[in-house]
């Protein structure tokens, strides 16, 4: 018998098939695996497709390509290795993109195509509710529109009522570049419920918002704060056939909902405002089902009572094929994977501030909660939010109620103040990736700060500070955005920052856009 041949081992499998085992697993294991040896390791240094998979999950993103795509593992690295370096160079240059509006007051939707540069004519579409054909004699009246540019999805909520026993909203789907019936949806007019309305209320009182998730349209509509009418919520699937909807009745009399968003496509966070002296809280509903009424699983109270609050997050891009069928073979997208999400409780102020919060660590926490049969666990602020948030406030004091920040997936960008008087402006970018974070510490010409310790807020309400510890790197734009009166908002997603300014006239057909970036190369 032979004792001279070594056993068989991972060294004496060809590269190929090395390379076709470490497909098979996560990011974190293949690192494991590959720091085991120089071999395995080179395995690793000489493969794109194997770096790419890392770079991937690592920096929690998904890619979108065309059926017949010619990029090579090689050169989708490069594309998505550059995007990064972008964020963290900070590096703008003209481009053109999209930017849609809705002012309730004249009842106008304003589709605008940007152009490769700050032009004041650009091209829109618009969209004026007073010419939409109705029946004779029948009040119209747009009470909440939702677009959605990735499905080419244009929803509005339109109240029709006849007399009080007859009050209906309806959610009319079409297209956002036609105006035509939306050919996904399974019904061109989604009906909802008669709504309760007490005596006291009227419907100019009432708030109706409209949310939109891939194949999930939320209606949430909330009565004013001193009306004993219940906030209620309506989930439909806007594309399958079906006769029930998902429908919750707010139950407590003391609580006021603000505002909803939804999260890993069958969860919904609502914010919502406490009478008396009860905090406010973060009610966490799954519907999975959408048979059956929402189940809350968690609350977790926040730290303060705050006159108002609203949610804002960045739509979930719905990578449909008709999105991969206009690409060209060359191209590759890349999209923040929707289960690892960011979204931002602003609380009204001044001082206003906004929680940045992790949804992916807010919903562990949540199901790592202490429950009762038949109760939601309720999470006291220590429970929860450090660990799961950031605080962010504008560096210098302003008589601004909301702050201008926009999260999407991992990311966000915040316009601030570089004054009392708001005449200026400077972009500030936050990214709470942690692969992306190891990256730029590695990195020789990263100029931004990553922080990892504890924050601390004083809020006036509190005797005590709050602490949130969520570690984040910021990178700050040494240009300046000036400006002559309040700017609107600022908005991004992976590949364009728009900035937009205020003009004279408030309706935005005379608004101009005066600065949009692309983020460079790199």
């Amino acid at each position: 018998m032979d004792f001279t041949k070594s056993a068989p081992s991972l060294h004496t499998l060809p590269v190929e098939i090395l390379c076709y085992l470490f497909s098979f697993l996560r990011a974190s294991s293949i690192l494991s695996c590959t720091s085991t040896c120089r071999y395995l390791r080179k395995v690793l240094d000489d493969s794109s497709a194997l770096q790419y998979a890392i770079e991937l999950e690592g920096q929690k993103m998904v890619e979108v390509t065309a059926p017949d795509a010619m990029t090579s593992p090689a050169e989708r690295l490069e594309i998505l290795r550059n995007q990064m370096c972008s964020w963290r160079a900070f590096k703008p240059t003209i481009s053109f993109g999209h930017l849609y509006t809705w002012d309730d007051r004249p009842q106008i939707a304003q589709i605008r195509m940007l152009d490769s540069g700050p032009s004041e004519s650009q091209l829109y579409r618009r969209w004026d509710a007073k010419s939409y054909p109705m029946p004779k004699d029948t009040p119209f009246r747009v009470h909440s529109v939702c677009m959605d540019p990735s499905q080419d999805l244009f929803a509005f909520v339109v109240l029709e009522p006849n007399h009080m026993a007859e009050i209906s909203f309806r959610i009319y789907l079409e297209t956002l570049s036609t105006s035509e019936p939306h050919p996904l949806a399974a019904s061109e007019i989604l009906t909802s419920f008669k709504p309760h309305i007490s005596a006291n209320c009227h419907f100019d009182q009432t708030k109706i918002k409209l949310k939109i998730w891939g194949d999930r349209i939320v209606l949430l509509s909330i009565c004013d704060e001193y009306s004993a009418c219940p906030a209620r919520m309506q989930i439909w699937n806007w594309q399958e056939k079906q006769d029930f909807k998902c429908v919750y009745r707010e139950q407590e009399p003391y609580g006021k909902m603000d505002d909803c968003c939804i999260v890993n496509r069958d969860h919904l966070i609502v914010s919502c405002r406490m009478t008396g002296r009860l905090p406010c809280k973060l009610s966490i509903f799954s519907f999975s089902d959408l048979g059956k009424p929402p189940v809350r699983v968690a609350e977790c109270v926040l730290p303060f009572q705050p006159e108002g609050t609203f949610l804002r997050h960045s739509p979930f891009v719905t990578i449909s094929p008709d999105i991969r069928r206009s690409m060209a073979p060359q191209d590759a997208r890349f999209y923040p994977n929707a289960k690892n999400q960011l979204i931002a409780l602003n609380v009204d102020g001044p001082p206003s501030l906004v929680l940045i919060i992790d949804t992916d660590k807010l919903l562990t926490a949540c199901q790592s909660g202490i429950h009762t049969e038949g109760q939601s666990p309720v999470l006291p602020w220590k429970e929860w939010g450090p660990n799961c948030s950031r605080c962010i406030i504008d560096p210098v004091p302003n008589s601004l109620f909301v702050l201008r920040l926009e999260v999407a997936g991992g990311r966000a960008v915040h316009a601030t103040p570089n004054d009392v008087n708001c005449t200026s402006y400077s972009l500030r970018t936050y990214d709470f990736n942690k692969y992306r974070m190891s990256r730029a510490a590695a990195s020789k010409d990263f100029r931004g700060r990553i922080i990892t310790e504890p924050s601390t807020f004083k809020h006036q309400q509190l005797d005590e500070e709050i602490v949130t510890n969520l570690p984040y790197m910021v990178v700050v734009d040494e240009e300046r955005i000036e400006t002559t009166s309040n700017m609107i908002d600022v908005t991004f997603d992976d590949e364009n920052i728009l900035v937009i300014k205020a003009c004279k006239s408030h309706l935005f057909e005379c608004a101009t856009l005066r600065h949009h970036t692309e983020l460079g190369a790199g």
